[in-house]
């Protein structure tokens, strides 16, 4: 387990974190701006001397009350907003400097592979300088994994990058994570990110962490403040069912079997995709509409129904054991008469989820 209980206080921001993750896996860390997302990870890095507290990666505690281990010592691998290349390097020249930064004797990931697979091949030569944004990202990310880092540590990588670099790159991603056996925490401020990247996460908000855990336990939870916002979303686990529809890729939900569609993707049959669904964008009917323009009406259950805030409410369903949420209004629930164990449909427009 990753353990961390920590506290970093500065003149005007006070960082209060203490949560505990599987050493497994990507952990999304997701919160709005100010949250404390980046002093935590400034933190395990050993950024920030003055934090007290315990970090702990497995085995390794790299700080508590008696010990603080350095920087260089803690074997982190860190990819800021900005790249941070060596501008007088070329691109071999600046992975080669990620081999240097190893602390082990054997490679954990060799040098070809991290660039068959970021497309560094033809990148080689070229100096930071006359490099795309994803193409200094995508070199910052193969330096730091050619340092056999035992932690990654993402801040915001793709904040930077415009709508196409952002898409490109998070494949990328995708394909890193698939192979990697070392945790990463992957800081964003971008729900779709978090949908399709992370397997635990971590909420924060005013410099604490508000809930964390697997990913879908996290976001059903009725407790947690992001229910209340109008970005709360849903994580559905998929895979790629067909291409028969023009336009539209079917995929099937791993959960209850479901059927859904969603706008087209280029993913093979049988792949597995994460689709974030919004809260909002997920309408109730008690009987199933049979002259609906929207495709994904699926069986559910009422499982919660938070308390009203703002004329709203959240209801927590169930679609054959996944959970997923819909934001409905107060007149609509009672409308309904919403309340735990009742059946009804879910009603998800295939333009609302992405894979």
């Amino acid at each position: 387990m990753i353990n961390i209980r920590i506290n970093l206080q500065k003149a005007s921001f006070h960082l209060d974190a203490d949560f505990s993750v599987a050493e497994t896996g990507v952990t999304g860390i997701f919160g709005p701006s100010g949250s404390g997302k980046t002093s935590l990870l400034r933190v395990i890095a050993g950024l920030e001397s003055q934090a007290s507290g315990l970090v702990q990666v497995g085995e390794a505690v790299w700080q508590n009350e008696s010990s603080y281990i350095p920087i260089p010592q803690r074997g982190i691998g860190m990819v800021f907003q900005e790249p941070s290349l060596f501008q007088h390097l070329n691109v071999v020249e600046n992975l080669n400097y990620g081999i240097k930064r190893n602390r082990i004797t054997v490679q954990s990931i060799e040098f070809e592979s991290i660039c068959e697979l970021l497309d560094l091949d033809r990148l080689l030569e070229r100096n930071p300088q006359t490099l795309s944004g994803g193409e200094k990202q995508r070199v910052a990310i193969a330096r730091a994994l050619l340092s056999s880092p035992m932690l990654l540590l993402l801040d915001e990588p793709l904040s930077a990058l415009d709508k196409n670099a952002r898409e490109n790159l998070i494949t990328y991603l995708e394909k890193i994570f698939q192979i990697l056996d070392i945790p990463v925490f992957y800081v964003s401020h971008s729900s779709e990110e978090i949908a399709r990247l992370a397997d635990n996460l971590i909420l924060m908000d005013g410099g604490k962490v508000s809930a964390f855990g697997p990913i879908e336990e996290v976001l059903s939870r009725m407790d947690s403040p992001l229910i209340e916002l109008d970005e709360a979303f849903s994580v559905l686990e998929c895979s790629v069912h067909s291409y028969n529809l023009p336009h539209l890729t079917s995929v099937e939900s791993c959960g209850g079997g479901e059927l859904l569609h969603i706008s087209h993707i280029t993913r093979e049959i049988g792949q597995k995709v994460k689709l974030r669904i919004l809260a909002r964008d997920v309408s109730l009917c008690l009987s199933k509409p049979t002259d609906s323009s929207i495709l994904n009406i699926l069986n559910a259950e009422v499982l919660d129904i938070s308390e009203l805030k703002q004329g709203s409410r959240t209801v927590k369903l169930s679609i054959g054991g996944a959970k997923l949420l819909a934001k409905v209004s107060d007149y609509s629930a009672k409308k309904l008469a919403l309340k735990p164990s009742l059946r009804l449909y879910a009603q998800i427009k295939a333009a609302a989820l992405v894979g």
